[in-house]
C-alpha cells in the first residue's frame, strides 16, 4: 500500500508541474498594437535644434510645420529672390495667401531652406503640433532646463533668458535682446543639453563657417524685422500657442512672458482647409476630430484652372475622390470626342439606314439596325471609290503619256525641218561661191587673151 501511495503522489506531482507548461504553450503570443503617438525620444530629437530659439520664432516654426506646401513654396520663392532684404520680403509677400507664420519665416533664409529640404522632419514636427501642442511645449521646457543646468543657456548680447514659476511649474522664456533684431543660434545638441539619455540621436542643424562663434553657440547674422513679426507667442501656463488678433504696430518693451496675457491674443487654431495636403495616419487617429471629420477642401482642376469644393472625411479620401473625379472627367471627355468622331464617320459613309439606339434606362429593348450587310455595303462602296480613283489615276497617266508623245513628235519634226533648211542654205552658199569663182576665172582668161593679141 505504501508503494502504491508513493507512486500516486509522484504521478500527481509530475502532472501538476507539466500542466502549467502546457497551458503556457497553448496561449497565443500577444499582438503588438500600433502606437500612433511619438515617443519622447523621437520628439526630443525633433525639437533639439529649435528648442533654444526665441519664443516668437519657435511659434512661427511650429505653426508653419502644419502647412508643408506653403513652406516649400516660400523656400522656392526665397531662393530665387535672395537679393531682397527682410523689409522688401515683408512688403513683397503681403498680398500672398500663404500662412502668416510662413511669410514671417521668409526673412530667415537658412531656416526656411532647412525646413523645406528635410521634409520628414517637417512632417513629423507638424504631426506632433497637431496631435498635442501641450506635449510639444512640455518637451521644449525640459530641453531648456537641461541646457540651463549645464550652464549653456544664459542671457547674453543676443538673447534674454527669464525663469519664472507659473502654477507650481518652472517656465523658461527666451526672447531677443533687441526687439527689432533677431539672431538665430546654431549649436550641437550633444554638447549644449549635456548627457543625451535617448537612444535616438538628436537632429543637428549645421551652420555656415562665417557664423560668429561664442561659447557653445554659433550665431547667424542679424535679421532686422518690423513689429508685425511679433504676432505669435506661447501661453506657457496653459501650454498652447497664441496669436494676436490684429497686426502688432509697436514693439513691446516689457517682459515677453506677460505680453501674451493681454486681450489681443487668442489661441491659435489650425486651418484644415488651408493645408491642401494629406494628414498622416498618426494625426488622423490621434488628433481631434476636426482633422478627420467631414470638411470642404478646395481643389484646383487640372484642365481649366477652375476651383471646386469637394466634401471628404479625411485628406486621404479627398485625394482619392479628386483623382477619381479627374479620371471620370477625362473618360467623359474621351467618350465625347469618340462619339463626335464616330458621328462624323457615320455621316460620311453611304449608309442606307441610320443607326438608332434607345436609352439604357428605358424598358424597351435597344434596336440596332447596323448589321454586317451594311458594313459590307460600306466596304463595297469604299472599294468602288478606290477603283474609281485608281481608274482616274490611270487615265491621267495615259493622257500624260499621249501628251508627251505628241510633244516629242512635234519637236522631232521641227528639228528635221530646221536641219533641211540649214542644208539647203549651205548648198546655196556653196553654189554661189562656185559660180563666183568660175566667173573670176573666165574674166582672167579673157584678160590674158586680150594682152597677148595686143603684144602681137
Amino acid at each position: 500500500m505504501k508503494k502504491l501511495t508513493l507512486a500516486l503522489l509522484v504521478a500527481m506531482g509530475t502532472l501538476s508541474t507539466s500542466f502549467p507548461l502546457l497551458a503556457s504553450a497553448s496561449v497565443e503570443p500577444e499582438t503588438s498594437v500600433d502606437n500612433y503617438q511619438y515617443s519622447d525620444a523621437e520628439l526630443d530629437s525633433l525639437l533639439a535644434p529649435i528648442a533654444l530659439y526665441p519664443d516668437t520664432l519657435l511659434t512661427h516654426i511650429m505653426i508653419a510645420a502644419t502647412y508643408p506646401l506653403d513652406v516649400v513654396a516660400a523656400d522656392r520663392w526665397r531662393q530665387s529672390n535672395l537679393h531682397l532684404t527682410p523689409e522688401q520680403v515683408e512688403q513683397a509677400l503681403d498680398p500672398v495667401t500663404w500662412d502668416p507664420s510662413v511669410k514671417a519665416l521668409a526673412a530667415f533664409t537658412d531656416i526656411l531652406h532647412t525646413m523645406a529640404e528635410d521634409l520628414n522632419w517637417l512632417q513629423q514636427l507638424g504631426d506632433n503640433v497637431l496631435i498635442s501642442e501641450a506635449r510639444v511645449l512640455d518637451r521644449v521646457q525640459l530641453l531648456r532646463q537641461h541646457a540651463l543646468n549645464t550652464g549653456n543657456l544664459q542671457s547674453n548680447d543676443y538673447l534674454e533668458v527669464e525663469r519664472e514659476i507659473e502654477q507650481e511649474r518652472s517656465v523658461i522664456v527666451i526672447a531677443p535682446r533687441h526687439r527689432d533684431v533677431v539672431y538665430v543660434p546654431y549649436y550641437d545638441p550633444l554638447i549644449v543639453f549635456g548627457l543625451w539619455s535617448h537612444a535616438i540621436a538628436p537632429v543637428h542643424w549645421h551652420h555656415r563657417v562665417s557664423y560668429r562663434h561664442r561659447g557653445n553657440f554659433f550665431w547667424a547674422p542679424q535679421v532686422r524685422l518690423s513689429s508685425f513679426f511679433y504676432f505669435g507667442g506661447i501661453r506657457w501656463s496653459n501650454r498652447h500657442v497664441v496669436i494676436h488678433r490684429e497686426p502688432v504696430r509697436h514693439y513691446y518693451r516689457g517682459t515677453p512672458n506677460k505680453r501674451v496675457y493681454s486681450k489681443g491674443y487668442q489661441r491659435w487654431q489650425h486651418n484644415a482647409d488651408h493645408r491642401r495636403a494629406r494628414y498622416s495616419n498618426r494625426v488622423v487617429h490621434s488628433a481631434p476630430k476636426r482633422y478627420s471629420a467631414n470638411r470642404s477642401v478646395k481643389v484646383r482642376s487640372n484642365e481649366r484652372g477652375n476651383t471646386r469644393v469637394i466634401n471628404a472625411k479625411s485628406s486621404r479620401h479627398t485625394q482619392t475622390s479628386v483623382s477619381q473625379n479627374n479620371h471620370r472627367n477625362i473618360q467623359h471627355n474621351n467618350q465625347l470626342k469618340g462619339q463626335t468622331s464616330r458621328n462624323v464617320n457615320v455621316a460620311n459613309k453611304p449608309l442606307k439606314t441610320p443607326r438608332t439606339v434607345t436609352p439604357r434606362n428605358s424598358t424597351t429593348t435597344r434596336t440596332v439596325t447596323t448589321t454586317k450587310t451594311v458594313k459590307r455595303e460600306s466596304n463595297k462602296a469604299s472599294g468602288q471609290k478606290y477603283q474609281q480613283g485608281a481608274s482616274t489615276h490611270v487615265k491621267r497617266a495615259q493622257t500624260r503619256d499621249t501628251r508627251t508623245a505628241s510633244n516629242r513628235s512635234s519637236m522631232s519634226q521641227q528639228r528635221a525641218t530646221r536641219n533641211v533648211d540649214r542644208s539647203t542654205s549651205r548648198e546655196r552658199s556653196v553654189s554661189r561661191e562656185r559660180s563666183v569663182s568660175r566667173q573670176s576665172n573666165v574674166n582672167r582668161n579673157r584678160s590674158g587673151q586680150s594682152k597677148s593679141h595686143s603684144q602681137k
